[in-house]
C-alpha cells in the first residue's frame, strides 16, 4: 500500500503512480500512448525534463532549508520561537562593579554588583542591546570587561582599566557577527569572595577575649543616654562630646588604626526610626540587630559589607534589660589593610521612650585590643 504524502520525492528515489492508460506493473505505455508520446518533438521533451528538475530542486530548498541556517559562521540566528538568547557577562580583577544593561522590558542599573556577573534574557530579533560596567573607585584602579553572547556565541566584547574604568558593549539581537576565536569568559571571581551573611537566632555568649587590653583611665558619662562606662587609655584618645545630629551619638572615643580608618567607642540614643523594631518577643534583640544593620550600611563600604553574627545574648545592666550583639563586618576598601571589623552593639532599656546604645568597633588590625570589649561591657552602668 502506498501513501501519498503530498511531498516531492528526492532525486533518485523510485516514484510510481497508477493512472488511466498505464499498467500498475512496470508502468509501460499502451500502443496509443506510445504513438502520442512519439509525436512530441525531442527538444520540447528535453525542456520539460529540465523544468521538472528545477522545480524539484526549488521545492527541496524551500521546504528543507539550509542545514547551516542561523549557525556560527554568519550572524547568530534566532531560536525556534523567533527570539535570540542574549547573555550579559561582566568580569574583572576587583570584587565588584556598577552595572547597567537593557532588558526585553527596559533597562536595569545595579551598583556594587559582585563579580563575576552573568544574566540571560530572550530578546526579539533586531532588539537593541546594551551593557555597561564601571569599576568602583573604592577598590582603586582595576580591570573590567563586558561581553555579550547571542545564543551562546560571543558577539561583543570590550575591556577597560583604571580607577574609573568603564567598559561598554552594544549590539542588535540576532544581527551581530560572532567574534572569531573569542571564547566565553571564565567566571572567576575578581577577588576572594566575601563570606556569606550570618544572623544568629540562638543565644551565643560573648567570648572572654584573652590578653590585657587597654588600661582604664576613668569613666565616661553620657547623661542624655543615661549611660556611663570605662574610659580607655593606651592608644585611645580621650573621650569627647559630639553633636548627635551630625555624628548620631553623644560621646566618642577613638584612635586612627590607618590613615583613613579608626577604632571607636560611641554612645547615645537609638535612632527613633529604629525603635519600631522593638516589638513582639525579644524586642531588644531585634533592636540590637536593627542598629547593627544600620552600622553595616552606613559605617563601612556601602553595599559591599557582609555581616556575620558571632555572639548574641541578653544582659542586665543595673536592673535594666539589655542585649549585646557582636557582628564581624567583612569588607574590602581601597587603601585600607583591614578587611574585617568586629562591631559590638549593646542596647539598654533605660525606661525612656528611646533605648540607649553603646557601640564598639575594632578593626582586625587591632585584635590585641579585643579584651577592651569585655572591659566596656562589664563597666556599663545606667544613671
Amino acid at each position: 500500500m502506498r501513501e501519498n504524502t503530498g511531498t516531492p520525492h528526492a532525486p533518485g528515489a523510485t516514484h510510481t503512480t497508477d493512472a488511466p492508460g498505464t499498467a500498475a506493473s512496470g508502468g509501460a505505455l499502451s500502443s496509443a500512448g506510445r504513438r502520442t508520446f512519439g509525436r512530441v518533438p525531442g527538444p520540447l521533451l528535453a525542456l520539460g525534463a529540465l523544468l521538472t528538475c528545477v522545480q524539484i530542486i526549488l521545492m527541496i530548498v524551500t521546504l528543507g532549508g539550509s542545514p547551516d541556517d542561523g549557525k556560527p559562521g554568519g550572524a547568530a540566528g534566532p531560536s525556534d520561537d523567533g527570539k535570540v538568547e542574549i547573555t550579559y557577562i561582566v568580569t574583572g580583577d576587583r570584587p565588584s562593579a556598577d552595572i547597567s544593561y537593557t532588558t526585553p522590558e527596559g533597562s536595569e542599573n545595579h551598583d556594587a554588583t559582585v563579580l563575576p556577573f552573568r544574566m540571560s534574557f530572550d530578546f526579539e530579533r533586531d532588539a537593541s542591546l546594551s551593557l555597561q560596567a564601571q569599576n568602583r573607585h573604592q577598590h582603586g584602579a582595576g580591570k573590567v570587561m563586558c561581553t555579550i553572547l547571542a545564543d551562546g556565541v560571543v558577539v561583543k566584547q570590550s575591556k577597560a582599566s583604571g580607577e574609573y574604568a568603564s567598559a561598554q558593549c552594544s549590539g542588535t539581537a540576532g544581527a551581530d557577527e560572532p567574534l572569531p576565536g573569542v571564547p566565553v569568559p571564565s567566571l572567576t571571581p575578581g577577588a576572594a569572595p566575601l563570606p556569606d551573611e550570618v544572623r544568629l537566632t540562638d543565644v551565643v555568649d560573648v567570648e572572654r577575649y584573652p590578653g590585657k587590653g587597654s588600661p582604664v583611665l576613668g569613666r565616661v558619662s553620657d547623661p542624655d543616654a543615661r549611660l556611663s562606662y570605662a574610659e580607655l587609655g593606651g592608644k585611645w584618645n580621650r573621650s569627647r562630646a559630639t553633636d548627635p545630629l551630625l555624628d548620631g551619638f553623644n560621646r566618642k572615643q577613638s584612635f586612627d588604626t590607618e590613615a583613613t580608618w579608626e577604632a571607636t567607642v560611641r554612645s547615645g540614643l537609638v535612632d527613633g526610626d529604629l525603635m519600631e523594631q522593638a516589638t513582639g518577643s525579644e524586642p531588644l534583640r531585634k533592636l540590637a540587630a536593627a542598629v547593627q544593620d544600620e552600622r553595616q550600611e552606613y559605617s563601612f563600604v556601602d553595599g559591599e559589607t557582609h555581616g556575620r553574627d558571632i555572639a548574641s545574648q541578653p544582659l542586665t545592666v543595673d536592673g535594666h534589660k539589655a542585649w549585646v550583639l557582636i557582628r564581624e563586618m567583612h569588607f574590602r576598601k581601597y587603601g585600607v589593610k583591614a578587611n574585617m571589623d568586629l562591631s559590638t552593639v549593646v542596647v539598654v532599656d533605660t525606661g525612656r521612650p528611646r533605648a540607649s546604645v553603646l557601640w564598639i568597633d575594632l578593626p582586625e588590625t587591632e585584635n590585641d585590643l579585643r579584651p577592651d570589649i569585655n572591659t566596656l561591657i562589664d563597666s556599663l552602668r545606667v544613671g
